[in-house]
């Protein structure tokens, strides 16, 4: 008797778990959004918690993904790598479908060796180092990968700039700056010279030292492969010293460095995973949608974040279950989803494929769109 109770019991069991794990109308779905709402990178990644807010909107006002409502909870990862741990290991804790995020490297692997493990399925908007996607199979990204915008800059400095010499001033503390200088040095030395790869740290404010060795070379561009505000304060201090070279960065630059750099950035040059000028019919019709008390639509990461969250919601549809393993399986059948950063397509790593990189200049306080660039 006592193995008949035992047996049903399990049976019961396996049969609540499987009912459990499909697409239930009426219910909801638990999707989490990890960035930083603290700390020095909440002003350059916040702005995805509004996007995420935005694209659940817009689905539960037309009825969720297959009738259930999409619940966000949202993380602070406190811009720091141990944060993102920690945020990560909530997620798991509460039992989220999946998590859009976070939007740093050194942030996004944190959190995908914790939902790898967790197989909780996880899409990154802006992480563009290529070691993310290969911490497992339950990692996506919508973004480009640095070898892709390294290379990007350097064809952009020889064939645009007619830059023959370059210089490179690399974050020695970040991951992401040093992968896109490696692959930025070799391919300029293709054809072409690099002087100089010197290097500075996070939260430096003084780079007499590195800039007086360029003040010797004169080099025709410099590249700069990091974050916002050390960028925009190496700019400012060069053109105080009489540098008159070409500034070119990668996606970790963003508007808001004229805060630190005041009209010193002008002219300068940047790789990026989008702008709102580009002549994408879904993604003007965004922006036209974009509402206004979320602010301007003038950051990567909205874009990004809102199509990393509607290629997750496509992939629950397609899987008609929200078991995790099985919204893995879909998303990583994703091919020419239509968003309005391009055609999104995950490689056998998770990676997207054929996505354009578009150039964009500092002008009289804003960026200009100058051309897209494609993979």
């Amino acid at each position: 008797m006592r193995n008949s109770f035992f047996f049903i019991s399990i049976v019961f069991l396996l049969l609540t778990c499987a009912e459990s794990s499909h697409s239930d109308p009426g219910g909801t779905i638990k999707i989490g959004v990890i960035f930083a709402k603290t700390g020095s990178a909440a002003m350059v990644t916040s702005p995805g918690f509004k996007a995420a807010r935005f694209a659940v909107h817009e689905v539960n006002r037309t009825g969720g993904i297959s009738g259930n409502k999409i619940v966000l909870i949202e993380y602070d990862n406190k811009s720091t790598s141990l944060g993102s741990r920690f945020a990560a290991q909530q997620a798991v804790q509460d039992n989220v479908t999946g998590v859009i995020g976070p939007a740093f490297s050194s942030h996004a692997l944190s959190v995908a060796k914790v939902l790898q493990k967790g197989m909780i399925p996880m899409i990154t908007p802006t992480a563009t180092n290529v070691r993310v996607t290969l911490v497992g199979d339950f990692i996506f990204r919508v973004c480009f990968v640095d070898t892709f915008q390294g290379r990007v800059a350097a064809d952009f400095a020889k064939n645009d700039l007619n830059a023959s010499t370059a210089v490179v001033l690399t974050n020695s503390s970040s991951n992401y700056s040093l992968g896109l200088a490696n692959v930025f040095i070799k391919r300029f030395n293709l054809t072409k010279r690099v002087l100089l790869e010197d290097y500075y740290q996070k939260e430096m404010t003084d780079f007499t030292i590195s800039l007086e060795k360029i003040i010797r070379l004169k080099p025709d561009v410099i590249f700069i492969p990091g974050h916002f505000r050390e960028s925009a304060y190496i700019v400012k201090q060069a053109r105080s010293m009489g540098i008159k070279s070409i500034f070119i960065g990668a996606d970790g630059w963003v508007e808001k460095m004229y805060e630190y750099s005041g009209g010193a950035i002008d002219g300068s040059f940047y790789v990026d995973q989008w702008h709102q000028s580009v002549p994408l019919k879904e993604n003007q019709a965004f922006v036209r949608r974009w509402p206004l008390e979320y602010g301007k639509v003038n950051k990567a990461i909205i874009a990004l974040t809102y199509d990393a969250f509607y290629v997750f919601v496509n992939a629950v549809e397609k899987a008609k279950t929200i078991n995790k393993i099985d919204i893995r399986y879909a998303l990583s059948k994703t091919k020419n989803f239509l968003g309005v950063t391009g055609q999104i397509s995950f490689d056998k790593n998770g990676d997207t494929i054929n996505k354009s990189a578009v150039i964009l200049k500092f002008d009289n306080g804003n960026t200009i769109f100058q051309k897209s660039i494609n993979q």
